[in-house]
């Protein structure tokens, strides 16, 4: 299971998305303005758990088709992006943990 308890563990996770997707960047902005701190955590969450199982998805294509699917390239692109977008949002809120926020969530299988 992935897990990071501080978003510095996570080697510029934040650099270049505002260049490389700045209209996903808005969207979740303004979508952030109004959500408190544990819903920007929620979203940050479900996002490493959407990147991680595209990831898996695509390692899974690769290693049984030799090559995965445009879908599933896409796939993990986007998740990858919406995770460098939320972690962003969450850096500027002065969220750097999910371990508070989160703690009483039950574990996602």
């Amino acid at each position: 299971m992935l897990h990071y308890s501080n978003f510095d563990d996570v080697a510029c996770i934040t650099n270049g998305i505002t260049v490389t997707n700045p209209a996903m960047v808005a969207r979740i902005r303004g979508q952030a303005a109004h959500l408190s701190d544990y819903d920007i955590a929620a979203h940050l969450s479900n996002a490493i758990a959407s990147s991680t199982d595209a990831a898996h998805n695509l390692a899974w294509e690769e290693s049984q088709l030799g090559e995965a699917s445009a879908e599933t390239l896409v796939d993990a692109e986007y998740f990858e992006e919406l995770v460098s977008a939320w972690s962003l949002i969450a850096s500027e809120r002065g969220i750097d943990s999910l371990d508070g926020l989160l703690i009483d969530v039950v574990a996602v299988h």
